[in-house]
């Protein structure tokens, strides 16, 4: 990931999360054989008896924290694997960063050939609408940069309909919509990011009033961890997720919470 990407924190993420559920397992161990086996073995573990509950806390937290994540990982999984109708009307492309010179990264890349995929194999090809704005920094919007790109790829003109208004994922979703709407005709629509993304994009479709079926784009398997570590702590952020996240982890800890109490 360094090697490819660069060094930063967010670069860091999957080893850091690594780490930690690494260190919290061997504190659940060592907690675990301190109290239950060395006893029956007549081990002396005088060391880690005063530390035990502290240990166990942290074991449980971080046990805790890996079965949320592994439910996370799963249901994304699930998400790619589950058939969908083919014949579509539209299919909206979700922006991602540009380069410098105004060409797509291979991420958005990546999207935007999802989508070709879709256009080639559907008896009556839909319309592509690739969205997103143009930041600060940035030559082009990134509809144009998408744009561009489909057309290099032998995607008609007239068959891409460009949203370059947008600056967020929501707008992305709001703006295509509307874009959408104006036309006659049926609507069928997909809506295409990475396979990552795809829980949270298709959230905000519902609430954005938009009907769509969500399609994941190949991600770089050595980007997929951190992206998908990003995505959870995103996803959590919001309260919904976030409440269920802290009942749940209350529940969990509640009887370790009750051994420092009564120390």
């Amino acid at each position: 990931m360094i090697k490819r990407e660069g060094h930063s924190l967010g670069n860091l993420l999957s080893f850091l999360l690594g780490l930690i559920l690494l260190i919290g397992e061997l504190s659940l161990f060592l907690w675990f054989f301190s109290v239950l086996v060395a006893p029956e073995l007549h081990i002396n573990m005088r060391l880690f008896a005063s530390f035990s509950p502290y240990l166990a806390f942290f074991g449980v937290s971080t046990s805790y924290l890996s079965v949320v994540f592994m439910s996370f990982l799963l249901y994304c999984l699930f998400l790619q694997i589950i058939p969908h109708r083919r014949d579509f009307d539209y299919v909206i492309i979700h922006g991602a960063g540009i380069k410098k010179d105004g060409t797509v990264t291979k991420l958005l890349a990546d999207r935007c050939d999802k989508a070709i995929e879709i256009y080639r194999k559907d008896p009556t090809p839909p319309y592509l609408v690739p969205s997103g704005g143009q930041g600060g920094d940035e030559v082009c919007s990134e509809a144009e940069a998408m744009a561009n790109y489909l057309i290099s790829q032998g995607i008609p003109e007239d068959m891409i309909l460009k949203e370059d208004q947008s600056k967020t994922t929501m707008e992305n979703l709001k703006y295509s919509k509307a874009l959408i709407e104006k036309r006659k005709g049926r609507k069928y629509t997909a809506l295409v990011t990475s396979n990552y993304h795809v829980y949270r994009a298709m959230r905000y479709a519902k609430r954005a009033g938009l009907k769509a079926t969500g399609i994941g784009a190949h991600v770089a398997s050595y980007y997929f961890p951190s992206a998908l570590i990003r995505e959870f702590v995103a996803v959590h952020k919001e309260r919904k997720h976030l409440i269920l996240f802290v009942v749940g982890y209350l529940i969990i800890v509640s009887p370790f919470l009750m051994m420092f109490f009564e120390r």
